[in-house]
């Protein structure tokens, strides 16, 4: 579900001030005034006035997307309701033919949830392959880090065809698998053999969530512990695709919960690509 509510901090400085108050409140209410000035100045470094933040907060309830109590304010739930009916519809428009559709004036973030790890794998491959985010016709690279290496859980042979796919078209681009693991390193096997260039496993960049920048696009997806835990505890046991499909071959995969934000933001993936890219200096 794309979410107004959570906001990527890495691309604050384009967010306005009611949509820095609206992320506030989707976290903590209610808050009193002083508090979410506060909370702005902490959160954000935002230099705004006392004055300006009040100033604000009355616009938000003229406009009836906070309300106020003897304990301060928060979300007006008409508005929440509202914003989720109207988000309902953009979501249909973004995923179409079941596949992520980006709009061609893009800024900001949009975010996703996901509670399939199979769906998840397939539709960011797709996003990449549509090359929707890159920035011209010979952009023809991406750069992501992934903690365990992805890999469907439920595959099959078009699923296969499809990573191929995404190397052809992006033929100079880059991976580094954080954590080593036996199905990992089966993983990082397969990147090879479609001529992926990969870090050596188990390479550490001081990134906690799988990032991928292609153009001026920051896709980071970030997995709740319990998904964690299951992730792992299968890469570990795992050795190969024989293994995987023993175990979800004729049966449903577990539910996980992921959330994907794709930001515009050219300085900051220029910045995270630079990062990323030292790991592979001097080992051509």
């Amino acid at each position: 579900m794309i979410n107004e509510l959570t906001l990527l901090k890495l691309n604050s400085g384009n967010v306005s001030t009611k949509q820095k108050i609206i992320h506030l409140l989707s976290e903590k209410w209610p808050l009193s005034a002083k508090e979410i000035h506060e909370k702005l100045i902490k959160t954000y470094s935002s230099k705004i006035s006392y004055q300006a933040t009040h100033k604000t907060i009355q616009e938000m309830l003229s406009e009836k997307v906070l309300e106020k109590n003897q304990n301060g304010y928060s979300l007006s739930i008409e508005w929440i309701q509202k914003s989720k009916k109207n988000l309902e519809q953009v979501e249909k428009r973004y995923f179409e033919n079941k596949q992520i559709k980006i709009p061609k004036e893009f800024t900001g973030t949009i975010e996703i949830e996901f509670d399939n790890y199979t769906t998840l794998c397939v539709s960011t491959a797709e996003l990449l392959l549509s090359r929707q985010l890159a920035n011209t016709n010979q952009d023809k690279s991406f750069i992501c880090t992934l903690e365990y290496g992805w890999f469907p859980f439920k595959l099959d042979f078009k699923q296969f065809m499809l990573l191929e796919q995404v190397i052809v078209k992006n033929p100079e681009s880059m991976n580094i698998i954080r954590k080593k693991t036996l199905f990992g390193e089966w993983i990082r096997q397969q990147y090879n053999l479609i001529k992926a260039k990969s870090a050596p496993i188990g390479t550490k960049i001081g990134l906690e969530n799988d990032i991928f920048i292609q153009g001026d696009h920051i896709i980071e997806v970030k997995f709740d512990e319990k998904s964690k835990k299951l992730i792992e505890g299968y890469y570990k046991k795992w050795r190969n695709l024989e293994d995987c499909f023993k175990e979800f071959g004729l049966g449903p995969e577990p539910k996980i919960q992921a959330t994907m934000r794709i930001t515009k933001n050219p300085e900051m993936a220029r910045f995270l690509r630079k990062q990323m890219e030292k790991v592979f200096e001097g080992k051509e």
